[in-house]
């Protein structure tokens, strides 16, 4: 029978630890021939308890709410002197006398109907996207185990509307603007962590051409995985650096002059309708270092790293309007990060870019520098050359345990110019 009896600070803090622990027992799944015995000692309600300085007051207090507590529950409490009944060792209650009464008393649900409640939280989104039904799927396995979810239902709703928003995305956003969007509030997604939330679901059971392993921090691989969705913490640019033109849907038009660099922001890629090429060459640059060091003839892009969408739609664009470009190029690392770069641009561009000083005589010229290659290189490795893939010098790189940095082809060939 419910009861409307109110608890005390330390009777609720006693029946809140039992009911916990009896969520983790045979009893509570049903799976215990025998009842088991719940204890916990008295100092874990009130850590004073053996203290010698302990306040006696409040401790007369702690021991008439336990003998209270005693009188209208199933929680027995366990003397270090049966006879005497003075000193309490802790406290004992069987596993089969916790339900229903010491979660009417607690003012609790099981566990078991607190998680079947919270599955329909998660039907809401089901059907969204293949991303999100994964983990709701995941979440209802768990729920159904009587498991904990990742999160607490609110933090759920905030984080599967996030998600949603985020695979669904098309127009470059950046973090601010999206917060505002979905919660009216520009710094909601940050205060309450969602963002972060967000991603892990992103980064567990979306699809991508890198790891975390590809990246110098974690703060990086995350720019990368919400770059795929076009959210950015601040505006991305595209820097070019050669002869040619670009004419915006505006009507706005850009001369571009080789030696004078400039940056156009990646969320305006789209609204160039003329991408004029002088030149019969492309080179796309990894790195933003080695993009400024860099002098050639040919019209220059420094992309960053793995390249999004927007980017290589771009890409395909400028090849669409310049059939005398007869060379792509591409110039990144010397490692298998560097080459798995290049292959994704193949693929995803379906343009047959090449690389540019990206050979075997590079690395044994400049071999000074070379690092070692750690285990996520030497898988990258190992599964390019099983395709076939630059197989000399990573087969090179794997038998010497070296790779290269482009930053230094860059620098050291460009100052033997000068």
């Amino acid at each position: 029978m419910k009861t409307d009896r109110k608890l005390n600070s330390w009777q609720k803090k006693l029946l809140d630890i039992i009911l916990d622990a009896y969520e983790r027992t045979g009893t509570y799944r049903g799976e215990a021939k025998k009842h088991q015995k719940l204890r916990v000692p008295a100092v874990e309600i009130y850590p004073a308890y053996e203290r010698d300085d302990a306040d006696l007051t409040e401790l007369s207090q702690f021991e008439a709410s336990m003998r209270a507590l005693e009188l209208f529950s199933p929680v027995r409490i366990v003397y270090k002197d049966r006879k005497l009944k003075n000193e309490f060792e802790g406290f004992l209650v069987s596993a089969g006398d916790v339900e229903p009464s010491l979660y009417e008393l607690a003012g609790r649900k099981p566990g078991r109907e607190v998680h079947a409640g919270q599955i329909g939280v998660y039907e809401r989104y089901l059907g969204r996207s293949r991303l999100l039904d994964d983990f709701i799927k995941e979440q209802e396995a768990f729920l159904n185990a009587d498991r904990n979810a990742w999160f607490a239902p609110d933090t759920a709703e905030d984080v599967m509307k996030t998600v949603d928003f985020i695979v669904h995305n098309t127009d470059n956003i950046l973090y601010r603007e999206m917060s505002i969007a979905l919660f009216g509030d520009t710094k909601y997604i940050e205060n309450h962590h969602i963002l972060t939330k967000a991603l892990r679901i992103l980064k567990k059971f979306g699809t991508y051409d890198f790891a975390e392993a590809d990246f110098d921090s974690k703060k990086e691989y995350e720019s990368a995985v919400l770059a795929e969705y076009a959210v950015y913490e601040n505006p991305s640019y595209v820097n070019f650096n050669g002869n040619g033109r670009l004419v915006f849907g505006n009507g706005t038009r850009i001369e571009l002059k080789a030696g004078t660099p400039i940056a156009v922001r990646s969320d305006r890629l789209s609204d160039i309708t003329v991408i004029g090429v002088d030149s019969d060459t492309v080179l796309t640059i990894e790195n933003l270092t080695s993009y400024n060091r860099t002098q050639t003839d040919a019209f220059q892009l420094y992309l960053a790293g793995y390249h999004n969408h927007a980017r290589q739609e771009f890409l395909v664009r400028m090849r669409e309007q310049n059939p005398g470009i007869r060379s792509w190029l591409h110039f990144g690392d010397l490692d298998p990060d560097g080459f798995c770069i290049l292959e994704n641009l193949r693929r995803k561009t379906g343009i047959d870019f090449r690389g540019w000083q990206m050979d075997l005589s590079f690395l044994i010229k400049y071999r000074a520098y070379a690092k070692r290659l750690n285990q996520n290189d030497r898988t990258k490795a190992e599964n390019l050359v099983s395709q076939g893939m630059h197989a000399e010098i990573l087969s090179y790189m794997l038998q010497q345990d070296v790779k290269l940095e482009q930053e230094i082809i860059s620098w050291k060939e460009e100052a033997d110019k000068i």
